[in-house]
């Protein structure tokens, strides 16, 4: 036998020890097929999915940015080309939902995006944290603030404004020309 036949004999059997023992025992991808509604049961990676169902999205400082293609790559020119132009028509749609929505769209969606900032998930945790602290604190404020103010309190309002007004009137300066 020459040598290559037997090193593809030898990688046949590799294979196959891979496939009947190896592969059978590996987590299986949790994640629902469409066609059918049943478990993917693609090989999982470290999160419990596969590939195809998030198992590769970046964790940490890589959540939420772009992947660019390996610079060593023979097409790599022709993939940035196309992310970048992708990037690209995906900021015009955004740009145009954006001016197409309500003040109160807007509102919520800026809300949405301030809460789900991308990068490691501890300062994510503690900012999410301050937000709730701050919303209990404006809450028990309000609860302490009296909700109405009495009328003794608005009289003596009027009446400073009325008094600003006069004072403002006889300090005006009266010369010749005014």
């Amino acid at each position: 036998m020459t040598a290559t036949v037997q090193q593809r004999q030898q990688a046949r059997a590799a294979i196959l020890h891979w496939h009947r023992s190896l592969r059978s025992s590996r987590p299986r991808c949790e994640a629902k097929r469409k066609h059918d509604g049943q478990p993917c049961q693609q090989l999982a990676l470290e999160n419990g999915k596969c590939a195809y169902h998030g198992g590769r999205t970046p964790r940490a400082d890589g959540w939420h940015k772009p992947r660019w293609p390996n610079v060593k790559a023979p097409n790599a020119e022709a993939k940035l080309n196309r992310k970048l132009k992708d990037r690209e028509k995906a900021a015009k749609k955004r740009a145009a939902r954006l001016a197409a929505m309500t003040a109160d769209e807007r509102a919520k969606h800026d809300s949405w995006h301030r809460a789900h900032q991308p990068g490691p998930p501890g300062p994510r945790e503690r900012h999410r944290q301050e937000r709730h602290q701050a919303e209990a604190a404006r809450r028990s404020i309000e609860a302490i603030r009296p909700a109405a103010v009495d009328a003794e309190a608005e009289d003596l309002g009027r009446r400073i404004a009325d008094l600003e007004r006069e004072l403002e009137s006889l300090c005006t300066v009266h010369d010749i020309f005014g």
